[in-house]
C-alpha cells in the first residue's frame, strides 16, 4: 500500500513524554502501511532523539529522525517545513500532533474521513487539545486553565465545539491537504508563529477549515509557573509577529492585555483622578478570575485551584509584557 498521509512532530528536550506520543500514534485504528512518521527534533540537549529513534525501529512504521541542526535553520515554522519537504510523494495529507500530546485511537482516522472527500475549498481540518492525565496536580490547574471554557472564550483549539468551521486549526491536532500546504508553507521568518500565521494567509485567500471536536488529543503541561510565565510571555511575542505582518489579524486579546498592563500600572495615580471608580474594572477582573477558578475547581477537585488566583493574572499580564515588548522592537 502507498502512504496516504504523513504525521509530524516536531520535538525539543521531549524525553519524558516523546515515547507516549509516539507509541499512541502507532496503536491508532488505521493500517500502519499507509502512514509514515517524520520527527523532526530541534537541537535537543536530553535523549529525545535516541528514544525516538529506538520505538520507531522497532514499530515497523515507516519514519523519518531529522535534526534541525542538519539543515542550518531552527523554529517550529522552519521544523514543520521540513516535515512537508522529507514527506513521501505519496502522501496526500499533512498532519501534525505535538511531542507532549496523546492522539486518540481513533484520531487519525477522523481526522482523514473528515477532510478525504470534501472540496477544494477545504484546506484542512482539527480537533480541541484536552488535559492529559497527570498526578502532578499544579500541571493539572495550568493545564484546565488553558482549555477552560471561560477563560478561553469558547476557543474551539481548547474546548469541544460543535461548529462546522473554525477559523484556525491548531498544529497540536490537525491536517491539512498536502497539495494546499505545500504551496503556501510555514514562514521561516517568524520563527514560532506558526499555525495562526499559516492559517490566516490560507483564510484569506479563500480556504476553509473544519471543526471537528471528536479529533481527540491530550496535551501535557508544565506544572512550573515560571515556566508558564515564561510560555505566555512567547505566546505574545509570537501572535504580535503575525500581527505585524498581517494588520487585519489583530484580535482582541491583543489590545485588551496591554490595557490591562496599562491599567495595573496606573490604577494609583488615576485613583486620584476618578476616584473610587476607577476600581470597577477590577471589580469586573475578579468576578471573572472567581468564575475561572469555580470552573476549574469543578474539573480538577483539587484544593490547587485556588493556583488560578496567581495564574490568571500570570498568564495575561506575562502575555501582554510578550506583545508590548514585540511592538517595541524591531
Amino acid at each position: 500500500m502507498s502512504i496516504k498521509i504523513t504525521i509530524g512532530i516536531i520535538a525539543r528536550n521531549e524525553e519524558k513524554n516523546i515515547s507516549n506520543t509516539i507509541k499512541s500514534i502507532l496503536n491508532q485504528d488505521f493500517n500502519i502501511n499507509t502512514y509514515e512518521i517524520i520527527v523532526v527534533d530541534g537541537n535537543s540537549t536530553d535523549n529525545t532523539r535516541k528514544i525516538t529513534r529506538k520505538i520507531l525501529e522497532e514499530s515497523g512504521v515507516k519514519y523519518k529522525v531529522i535534526d534541525e541542526a542538519d539543515f542550518g535553520l531552527y523554529g517550529h515554522c522552519f521544523a514543520r517545513n521540513l516535515v512537508i519537504d522529507n514527506s513521501n510523494p505519496n502522501s496526500k495529507y499533512i498532519a501534525f500532533t505535538d511531542a507532549d500530546c496523546i492522539v486518540d485511537k481513533k484520531w487519525m482516522l477522523t481526522l482523514y474521513n473528515t477532510i478525504k472527500d470534501t472540496d477544494k475549498t477545504i484546506a484542512g481540518a482539527g480537533g480541541p487539545r484536552l488535559v492529559a492525565k497527570t498526578r502532578n496536580k499544579k500541571e493539572m490547574v495550568i493545564n484546565t486553565l488553558l482549555t477552560s471554557q471561560i477563560a478561553s472564550g469558547g476557543n474551539p483549539a481548547f474546548v469541544k465545539r460543535n461548529i462546522k468551521y473554525t477559523k484556525s486549526v491548531a498544529n497540536y491536532n490537525a491536517i491539512y491537504k498536502k497539495n494546499i500546504i505545500s504551496k503556501f508553507r510555514y514562514d521561516e521568518k517568524l520563527i514560532i508563529s506558526d499555525d495562526n500565521e499559516l492559517n490566516y494567509r490560507l483564510r484569506k485567500s479563500g480556504y476553509y477549515f473544519i471543526n471537528f471536536p471528536k479529533a481527540m488529543v491530550w496535551h501535557h503541561e508544565t506544572s512550573s509557573i515560571m515556566e508558564f510565565a515564561n510560555n505566555m510571555f512567547k505566546y505574545g511575542i509570537n501572535i504580535t509577529n503575525t500581527v505585524k505582518k498581517h494588520r487585519n489579524i489583530i484580535t482582541i486579546n491583543v489590545p485588551i492585555t496591554m490595557i490591562f498592563i496599562f491599567y495595573l500600572i496606573l490604577i494609583l495615580p488615576l485613583y486620584y483622578i476618578l476616584g473610587s471608580y476607577i476600581f470597577i474594572p477590577l471589580l469586573f477582573y475578579i468576578i471573572f478570575t472567581i468564575s475561572v477558578f469555580f470552573e476549574v475547581f469543578i474539573k480538577t477537585k483539587t484544593i490547587y485551584s485556588l493556583y488560578i488566583f496567581i495564574l490568571l493574572p500570570i498568564q495575561h499580564i506575562s502575555y501582554g509584557l510578550g506583545v508590548i515588548w514585540n511592538l517595541t522592537h524591531k
